[in-house]
């Protein structure tokens, strides 16, 4: 009773200098605006309608930017349906407005306050309809934070101030479409089968690793977050439900910027980030590098599982702990040189390294069919793990007098190692023999592409595109097995559990596309053709070889209609293909936990899936709205598979046995509400039907659904507030399900130094010291239930300091390498940590 007494209070206490820190945060800022607040300003109103000079009627969500010869862009807002504005400011001084509006030039009104007359009607502003000359008027248009093209909807984090503070695994929650539930898996219309891009291109990291990746990655270097649904024949036919391409921020300018920025958390961990880019002339460069160190503290597990083959090892229960630390280092850059005003060459690069060091124990007690305990034993787990990726490409452009008219030459690079060091001593307590074993892995993917793109937009009504693709893919794990021999004091290895791999993948892909815009309709369709040779040799202690060969035709259709008002309507099909990665096809042994081993199967096939997909959209500068309906098929899905032995070990593999149905329905709206509040939510549901084609008969069904909400509030200048909540139901799979998950955020950010200094402070979890997630199993040959104790509440402290002059962008080639067909997840997906208990 005193020990929970005193965790509660320290709880208590925890919770309440959370919450001082907040409240002294907002008092500091308060002060330093207060100066300004005791002076009361005259507030001036102006207002207007902006019209079309031929019709005289009123144009819709026109732009009216707000320009200060000194301060630059200070206001930017749009008209209503009917082309009325309205904004007010309160200083005195001259001001030019700008008003601009798709298929219009731009008009410029200068108006004079001086303090005289305080509401100023400027009248109706006609504008012509034509195309904007350049150079005319300089203005920074204003970007919506959630857009829409043919095949994709794309979320804007540069212009989310919650970005400022947040990894860019925390702003995927926010982005129409994906859900990130309270384990970080992330899933693409309610499947976790799908492709992450970075910059249009292919990372191995991101395919095996995008958890952890995504964690360290600073959502302020992102520029957007797009996400594909159906992608067109240009893309690999991998990836099945779809893309998510993070654009990261590329200012390259004449001249040079950068940004400095750092921060820490209350788990003691900590992070530094730098950013610079220049131009000088015709050559230009920028590069990103962040570095995090982090902690998790100790998390806390208990299973229990019947076995129903056995009556000596009938029940089994296990409690453990685990705790890991670790850091990260990323680096991002790209440099061009324009050879001449036609000719380009383009260089980028991607680096990622990372590793954590982890501890953890576990009790495990069997019991018989009499509930007599028959067995006892403890682990002791300690493992050390290193992962990394780097990709570089090089791509050289031509483009012609023709406008948008390119012919690209691509090659990329991509290497992703990964190792691994566990120890565990089993201690016996009752029938069970104590040992020590180190097991270690060393793996990695390295693949090369060579592409050829070429895109002609024949008219302002027509384009086409074409292009051939080679990739190999390279893929190798050397595992070695010790056991501590204490006789003699020494490690003995054992040939018996050597599970070695080498494995080349060859691809060989032709695709043709083509694009018709009318005024309100567009239709963008096309066809791939992609062949498949695998050659492997799985090494143990009889070597085993294999070769399959694919050869798949993959069409695309996409119909697009554009209603009045920012309206639209999309209709699309296409077939998809989702490779096996190396952490799916690795036969390295991990049996760290005696009675729950793991492998992967190289004999896996790739998944076929056929997905339709009607979406509806309404994006004003006001509100967004977006509704999305699809289904998608699937007759080999790769699913993890466990099964009971009768010793009462659970063994996990996977295996091509599954029936995959999906429909599904997903809203998004945003709404700003006088400039100072924006709402949005993410609210979706699926109807799932998993089923195995072995024999087994395996099978589940059930709905999912998901919401999240996110307010932020304009408190004060410059000075925003924020928070965020959301709600998962419990995941369907083919094994079981798991519970349902929340989630909750507050944050302060405040922008000084005209804007160069931005100061945020956030915490996760506010209300929770620790999430309970729970599992539930089920198969002919066992039942277990799993309980997880995660300590998620965190408290963070940012600063980030800007420097530098923008002039003008660098340019970079239009179209590059984009290999998107590797299965996301496997073992190497599942996070960090030392895994208490079994799965």
């Amino acid at each position: 009773m005193i020990t929970n007494f005193s965790k509660t209070m320290k709880s208590e206490k925890l919770r309440s200098v959370v919450f001082q820190l907040f409240l002294l945060f907002a008092l500091l800022i308060s002060v330093s605006n207060s100066s300004k607040a005791l002076a009361p300003a005259r507030i001036y109103q102006i207002k207007g309608l902006v019209a079309d000079s031929v019709s005289g009627k009123g144009l819709p969500y026109a732009t009216i930017s707000v320009q200060s010869g000194q301060k630059g862009v200070i206001k930017r807002l749009a008209s209503d349906a009917a082309g009325n504005f309205s904004f007010t400011l309160d200083t005195t001084g001259k001001y030019d407005v700008i008003f601009q509006s798709i298929g219009y030039v731009t008009s410029k009104k200068d108006i004079t306050l001086n303090g005289q007359n305080s509401k100023i009607d400027l009248g109706t502003i006609k504008i012509n309809p034509g195309v904007e000359k350049i150079g005319e008027v300089s203005v920074v248009a204003q970007k919506p934070l959630v857009r829409t093209e043919v095949d994709k909807v794309i979320y804007s984090t540069e212009v989310d101030p919650e970005a400022k503070t947040s990894t860019a695994l925390e702003m995927l929650r926010k982005v129409p479409l994906v859900t990130v539930d309270g384990e970080d898996n992330i899933q693409l219309k309610g499947t976790s089968n799908f492709k992450i891009l970075l910059n249009g291109k292919s990372s191995s990291m991101l395919s095996q690793n995008a958890k952890d990746v995504l964690r360290s990655l600073p959502a302020s270097t992102i520029k957007d977050i797009e996400v594909i649904t159906n992608p067109s024949s240009k893309y690999e036919a991998e990836g099945t439900g779809g893309i998510i391409n993070i654009i990261t921020t590329k200012k390259q300018i004449d001249g040079f910027m950068g940004r400095v920025s750092a921060g820490v958390d209350s788990r003691g961990g900590f992070n530094t980030g730098l950013y610079a880019t220049s131009k000088i002339k015709k050559f230009g460069f920028s590069i990103n590098y962040n570095y995090n160190e982090f902690r998790q503290p100790k998390n806390e597990s208990f299973t229990e599982r019947e076995n129903f083959l056995s009556t000596t090892s009938r029940f089994t229960e296990t409690e453990g702990f685990s705790k890991y630390k670790g850091s990260a280092n990323m680096a991002m850059g790209e440099a061009s040189y324009e050879i001449d005003s036609l000719n380009l060459i383009s260089l980028s690069f991607w680096g990622y390294a990372g590793s954590y060091s982890g501890n953890g124990n576990t009790l495990t007690q069997d019991f018989d069919i009499s509930n007599m305990l028959s067995r006892k034993f403890n682990n002791r787990i300690m493992n050390d793990i290193g992962y990394g990726s780097i990709s570089g490409n090089i791509d050289y452009q031509r483009t012609f007098k023709k406008p948008d008219k390119t012919f690209t030459i691509s090659y990329k690079l991509d290497r992703s190692p990964r190792n691994s060091d566990n120890e565990n001593e089993i201690e016996g307590v009752l029938n069970y023999e104590s040992y020590r074993q180190r097991s270690t892995n060393d793996a990695s993917g390295t693949e090369h592409t060579f592409q050829l793109d070429y895109y002609d937009p024949l008219t302002k009504m027509h384009q086409v595109e074409t292009g051939v693709k080679y990739i190999l893919r390279q893929n190798v794990s050397n595992s070695d097995v010790l056991r501590y021999d204490y006789t003699t004091n020494q490690w003995t290895r054992d040939a018996s559990k050597i599970n070695d791999l080498d494995y080349d993948q060859h691809i060989f892909g032709l695709y043709a596309g083509y694009v018709m815009k009318l005024k309100k309709f567009s239709v963008k369709t096309g066809l791939r053709v992609e062949g498949t040779i695998n050659d492997g040799i799985f090494k143990s202690i009889k070597d085993t070889t294999f070769t399959n060969k694919m050869f798949n035709v993959i069409p695309y259709v996409t119909l697009s209609q554009n209603l009045d008002k920012g309206q639209n309507l999309k209709l699309s099909y296409t077939q998809r293909l989702s490779r096996p990665g190396i952490w799916y096809l690795n036969p390295f042994i991990n049996d760290i936990d005696p009675l729950n081993i793991s492998y992967g199967n190289p004999n896996l096939e790739a998944e076929v899936s056929h997905t339709f997909d009607f979406s509806y959209g309404k994006f004003t500068p006001k509100y967004n709205f977006n509704l999305s309906l699809n289904s998608a098929f699937t007759n080999n899905t790769i699913e993890q598979i466990s099964t009971m032995q009768a010793n009462g070990v659970k063994v996990t593999t996977y295996e091509n046995i599954g029936k995959n149905q999906r429909y599904g329905g997903y809203l998004y709206g945003m709404v700003r509400i006088k400039q100072k509040l924006t709402i949005n939510t993410n609210i979706g549901a699926t109807y799932t039907i998993l089923e195995s084609n072995d024999g087994r008969g395996l099978k589940n069904e059930g709905f999912n659904y998901n919401g999240s909400l996110n307010c932020r509030y304009t408190a004060w200048k410059n000075g925003t507030v924020s928070a965020s909540g959301g709600v998962f139901s419990p995941r369907i799979m083919l094994q079981g399900q798991s519970s349902t998950y929340y989630y909750n955020n507050l944050s302060i950010s405040q922008e000084m130094l005209k804007k160069k200094l931005t100061a945020s402070l956030s915490v996760s979890n506010p209300f929770s010291n620790r999430m309970k997630y729970e599992m539930t199993y089920d198969d002919p040959t066992f039942h277990q239930e799993m309980v997880n104790y995660n300590y998620n509440r965190q408290l963070r402290f940012n600063i980030s300091y800007r420097f530098g002059q923008m002039k003008g962008e660098i340019k970079k080639a239009k179209r590059g390498i984009k290999n998107e067909d590797v299965k996301s997840g496997g073992d190497s997906s599942t996070g960090s940590g030392t895994g208490g208990t079994g799965n």
